[in-house]
């Protein structure tokens, strides 16, 4: 049975991830990095058999969710723009989609010492089989090669991508909270 992200014993609390900058990157950097032959491999925390962890979006853990990975996408939006991968843009062929709608790369950087954290790293956030999805990604040159995140990392990158798309964002129609 998955775990909240919020409730496994190694995930840092909400002091620690007030020390991480979350920065989207830019569909052209991206584009760039591929036309230079570089892959993006990704290590999904959500399909980790050793972690379990799940990044649900309630008030507390072990509550019932209130949002979905609409609702997930629609904060990422707000807060970040339009999913910056070309092949997730509107209006592209869907047809080999399967578990992912939405995907967006994001770098994470350490402002304050942490011994067990690099200074950056990659990270992805996507809808994952109706859920908010959560990947630690590298460029690498050759798409073979396999890649397993470092579990800090990988549960730092959980609780990141949790906490941002759990909170709800101000709408301006209406001036609500969503």
């Amino acid at each position: 049975m998955p775990v909240d992200v919020r409730t496994h014993p190694d995930t840092p609390d909400l002091e620690q991830l007030q020390n991480l900058v979350l920065e989207p990157i830019p569909q052209d950097e991206i584009r760039r990095r591929r036309e230079d032959g570089h892959v993006l491999v990704e290590d999904v925390i959500n399909d980790r058999d050793d972690l379990d962890v799940r990044a649900p979006l309630t008030d507390e853990p072990g509550e019932v969710a209130e949002g979905d990975v609409g609702t997930a996408l629609y904060r990422l939006v707000q807060l970040f723009g339009t999913p910056p991968f070309p092949e997730y843009m509107a209006g592209e062929d869907i047809s080999d989609r399967y578990e992912t709608t939405y995907k967006y790369l994001f770098r994470v950087e350490v402002r304050d010492d942490a011994e067990e954290l690099p200074d950056e790293w990659l990270l992805t956030i996507r809808d994952w089989e109706l859920e908010v999805g959560v990947g630690v990604c590298e460029w690498r040159d050759e798409e073979e090669e396999t890649f397993t995140a470092d579990s800090t990392v990988a549960l730092t990158s959980m609780a990141l991508a949790q906490n941002v798309t759990n909170e709800p964002v101000n709408c301006d129609y209406k001036d609500i909270w969503y």
